[in-house]
């Protein structure tokens, strides 16, 4: 497979894995049904997984090495923090809690887009 058809499936994989991300998290909000589903929990897990195979397989196509790359670093930084907030996010009760979570989750999600697409660090 070459490169760019690589980054179009995961382009693809993160638009999906943020819209099953809003629709768990909107569903917290709300009764949490949805974010119950088997069919939704399973297939969010799995599109969460290909979007990070395929992650990986452009940094190894590419040759980018995140210490070399600080935007790629700073956006590894952002996913992991993405991931432990939307963990976390899932546990709480309080209803404020749900939004302030997913608000910050929202700038992260942003971040990442803008470091993807512009490739130059923010921060580092």
């Amino acid at each position: 497979m070459d490169y760019l058809a690589v980054k179009h499936t995961h382009m693809l994989f993160a638009v999906l894995s943020i819209i099953l991300f809003y629709v768990r998290s909107f569903s917290r909000l709300k009764t949490g049904a949805l974010a119950k589903n088997k069919v939704v929990f399973i297939g969010s897990h799995s599109i969460d997984t290909l979007l990070l195979v395929s992650a990986v397989a452009l940094i190894v196509m590419a040759g980018f090495n995140p210490l070399e790359q600080s935007w790629l670093l700073e956006k590894i930084i952002l996913v992991i923090a993405y991931i432990v907030l939307g963990i976390v996010a899932a546990k709480q009760s309080a209803q404020s809690a749900k939004v302030v979570l997913l608000a910050i989750t929202t700038l992260i999600l942003l971040a990442i887009g803008y470091l993807a697409s512009v490739k130059t660090a923010l921060l580092l």
